[in-house]
This record gives structure tokens, sequence and C-alpha cells, in this order.
């Protein structure tokens, strides 16, 4: 079980007892209803059946409380499994200084969704099953041995045989396709992604059609992913029947010998056929078992990269000086292959500009000087400093900035907690907005109630550059800091980040700027 979804055996007791219950309440209503059968068939007294009768209702309405029970104790288990993982992947990546952006928006959506889902639900689909299988499979054997030793050998070998091949073909095909459905399952949720959250500006640049193109290809790949290893599926699904199959005719032979040799009621001939095949249920659902096995085994390893991310308490974290240095020597950017060479060296106070087409890597550049992505080459220093190491050092906002759907004060108050209400208004009235606050209905204290949908693109864009100027970082990183502003409003807020002397805390800044251009 992958570390980030932390699981105690004694957790696990409650809800295979409850599964091991429900099972041998099954396998003993199939006992009782074959005597029950066998026993009518001779036409006794009515009296002599009647406990039968009455058991057959009991246990079958206690099969159905403990399956309930069952239900509730194993999701119940998984779901705080999957809560505590999450809640666990969000404080490494919180106090890693590598942080989120490390990886990319599709890998990150599908490790702490898909992924910790997966590794969560082995529990109900495959640990808690598996201990169920056990249980209750060494109970019909023991059971059926008290009646026929030779029948429980066959049994016994039928049980084993089907909890080990079908789950063996079935992993095996799973196993082939996994690999390839993680990874398009990453292209299609990023795709996805920038389609969703980046219509408006793909729509401005008319990169829409190929974006949407991108997105139906990835699908395509994604369905076609899924199917892969579905033969195998199938054989593991096939090999449990005729292992079912073959056992109960071995039982029914040795059964029948033995009862032709005399010394056996028609019930004692009942009960070990029928037995074996209420056996079986406990073991049929191991392939599927096997199958999220090995899902989860794929998804754990991708979640170990971020249990693998290093923690950094901020007690640990250098101070940075007053006027830090950047500088880059041969640094080598990009994600998976190498987007770019870069040597830069930027004394205290300069002001640095990229601008490039799209897809050119200007963001990954930005991430790599801002210590967020690790280089593929060379080195980024602060103060002769790696940037993860230092406190406060850069800050670091990039294009999807989110805007949360509480006050003005509050969104801005993420730059700096321990701003005034006089200290935000007056960055206000520098980036523009200061009018338009003073329109809200509660100023400051106006709720965005739906987020980024409650502001325009340009109004979006200057609160943010808000929430940047309040800080006190020495360093700034801005990603398309002048998107979707007009022409005197790009102007405007360019000729700001270019004067001498900056509005907020600190009127002397770093600012190295992305910009987009065709």
């Amino acid at each position: 079980m992958n570390t980030l979804v932390q699981l105690r055996i004694r957790e696990l007791i409650p809800a295979v007892v409850a599964g091991s219950v429900t099972m041998i309440a099954s396998i003993t209503l199939t006992v009782v209803s074959a005597w029950l059968i066998t026993k009518a068939w001779e036409m006794p007294p009515v009296m002599d059946l009647t406990v039968a009768v009455t058991a057959v209702r009991a246990l079958g309405i206690s099969r159905a409380v403990f399956r309930y029970m069952e239900r509730i104790v194993s999701h119940d288990l998984a779901l705080k499994a999957a809560s505590r993982a999450r809640s666990t992947a969000y404080q490494r990546l919180a106090s890693s200084p590598t942080s989120v952006l490390s990886m990319r928006r599709g890998e990150l959506l599908s490790r702490l969704g898909a992924d910790i889902d997966s590794v969560s639900d082995v529990i109900v689909r495959a640990i808690i099953p598996a201990g169920v299988a056990l249980f209750t499979g060494l109970f019909a054997i023991i059971f059926t041995a008290i009646l026929s030793p030779k029948t429980a050998l066959v049994l016994a070998v039928g049980l084993i045989a089907a909890a080990i091949i079908p789950p063996l073909l079935a992993a095996r095909g799973v196993k082939v396709a996994e690999a390839r459905r993680a990874e398009s399952s990453e292209t299609y949720m990023s795709v996805l992604d920038l389609v969703l959250s980046d219509q408006a500006a793909l729509r401005v640049r008319g990169d829409m059609p190929g974006a949407l193109s991108q997105a139906n290809e990835a699908a395509r790949s994604y369905s076609s992913a899924l199917e892969t290893g579905a033969k195998d599926t199938a054989s593991g699904a096939a090999s449990s029947l005729w292992i079912h199959g073959f056992t109960v005719i071995g039982v029914l032979i040795v059964a029948a010998s033995l009862y032709a040799d005399g010394g056996h009621s028609p019930q004692w001939f009942g009960v070990l056929v029928l037995l074996s095949l209420a056996a079986f249920e406990s073991v049929s659902v191991l392939p599927d078992a096997a199958i999220a096995h090995t899902r989860a085994a794929g998804a754990a390893k991708r979640l170990a990269e971020i249990s693998a991310l290093p923690e950094a308490s901020p007690d640990e974290l250098i101070e940075v000086s007053e006027q830090p240095v950047l500088r880059a020597d041969n640094l080598v950017y990009g994600w998976d292959s190498d987007l770019g060479l870069s040597n830069l060296e930027l004394p205290f106070g300069a002001r640095h500009e990229i601008s490039a087409p799209s897809g050119t890597g200007k963001t990954t550049l930005l991430l790599t000087l801002a210590g967020l992505v690790e280089p593929r080459g060379g080195q980024v220093l602060i103060d002769g400093v790696d940037p993860s190491l230092l406190k406060k050092a850069v800050l670091f906002s990039p294009e999807d900035a989110h805007i949360f759907a509480t006050t003005v004060r509050d969104n801005l108050a993420l730059g700096a907690p321990d701003a005034t209400d006089a200290e935000m208004m007056l960055i206000l009235r520098e980036v523009g907005l200061a009018k338009w606050v003073a329109e809200l209905p509660e100023g400051l204290g106006t709720v965005l109630d739906s987020g980024a949908g409650s502001l325009s693109g340009g109004q979006r864009r200057r609160l943010l550059l808000a929430r940047v100027l309040l800080s006190d970082a020495p360093i700034l990183f801005l990603d398309e800091p002048t998107e979707h502003l007009d022409s005197a409003g790009s102007s405007e807020i360019l000729s700001l980040l270019a004067s001498d002397e900056l509005p907020g805390k600190r009127t002397q800044r770093t600012v190295v700027i992305v910009r987009h251009v065709r």
C-alpha cells in the first residue's frame, strides 16, 4: 500500500469479518436448502421440515443484513483512506521546496484524483475480498471434510486453482495495458483542462480548433487504452468458470461413487454437491480483485513521486538578503525534453522580459528560474543559493492563478495576510481597480460568488497583480501579467512594472515577465 494511503490491519478486521459472515451465511443457506430439498423429496411429516424452513428464512435475511454491514464498513474504510491520502498529499506538496508546480497539471490531477481512488479502491475490491475468500474457503473445505475427506480434497484443489490461475491471467492483461492507460489519462486530462480553463484565450488566438482536435485525439487514445488487455481479462473470467465447472463435476463424481457404496443419505449427497457450488462464490471475485490490485500498483508508483518529494520546514529555509542577485549558468530547462538553454544574471532591481510564441517553453523557463521545476542541466542561484532553499525569496504568479469564491480582501490577503485595508486600496488604485472596488456593495468585503467568474478577464489580471505587489518578495516572476487587457491597459501595467519605484511593501524589486507574441 502506498505511504499516502496508510492502512492498519485492525482497520480491516471489521470489514473482513462482516464479509466472511455474509459468505458463511450464504454457504449455510445453500447447505440447509440442499438438506430441505432432498428431505422434502422423501415426503416426511411437515413438522420435520419446520426448523429447516425457518432456518432458510433466517439465513436469507441475515445474509442481506451482513452484506449491507460489510458494504458500509468497507466503503467507509476506503473513503477515509482516500481522504487521508489526499490530505497527506496536499501537505507534502505544500511543504516541498519544489512545490506542486514541479508536476504538470494533467499529472497532478491524475494523481490526486484517479490514482488515489485506485489505491484506496483496492481496499474494497482486492484486500477485503481476498480476506473473505481465504476464510470462507477454509470454512467450506473444513465443513466438507467433516462430511467427506475425499470430496474436501477435490474442492480444495479447485478453490486453490480458482484463487490463483484466473487472477494471474486477468492481472497479466491489465499490467500490459496499465502504463498506456495512465499515460493516456494524464494526456487526456491535460488537454481537457486546457480547453476548459483557457477557452477564452484559445478563441481569441484562434487556437480553439487545434485544441479541440488534440482533445478528440486524446479521448480516442484513452478509450483505446481502456480496451487494451480486455482479451486476457476475459480469459481470466472464462478460466474461473471452467475451473468451477470441473471442480463441481469432480465433486459430483466422488460424492456419487461414495453414495453408491451405501451408508450415506440423499441429504448428504445433495449437501456436498450444492456446497461445492456455493463455495466458489467467494473466489469468483478474485479476478476483479487482481485487476484492481494491478491498477493500484501502477497508481502507487506514480503517487510515490509525491511521497518522495522532499519536505522543508519553514525554520530550515535560508533568509534571503535585502538585495538578492539572480543568476542562471548554462541553464537547460524543459519537462521531458530540453526546451532551451539560458544564461542570465540580473542584479537586484533589474527588469527582464521574455517574449516568445506560445509553446516555446516561456512558462517552463520561468518556473525553473523560480526554483519550482528542477533544471535539466546547469543551475539557478539566488545569492549563490538554490532558490528552493530560500525563504520568501521569489514569488511566482502563474497565468492561471486562482481567484477564490470569497471576499476581495481575502483574495488579496494571500499575498500579504497582515496587509491593512488602506494598503490594499493603495495597491488597487495603482493597478486601476480602486473605482471598481468602491462601486462594489461592500467594498473589500464583497464576496466574489463565482470566483474568477465574478470578474472580467482584465479585472482578474489586475487583481492578481495587486496580490503580487502586496507581498514582500524581492524577486517577482510574472506569467502573462497583461493577458486580457487592451492596448491601453497593457501599456499601463507594463509602465507600472517598469517604474523605478513599485507600489507596495517593497519599492525595489527584480521583475521577470513572460509575454506571449505571435
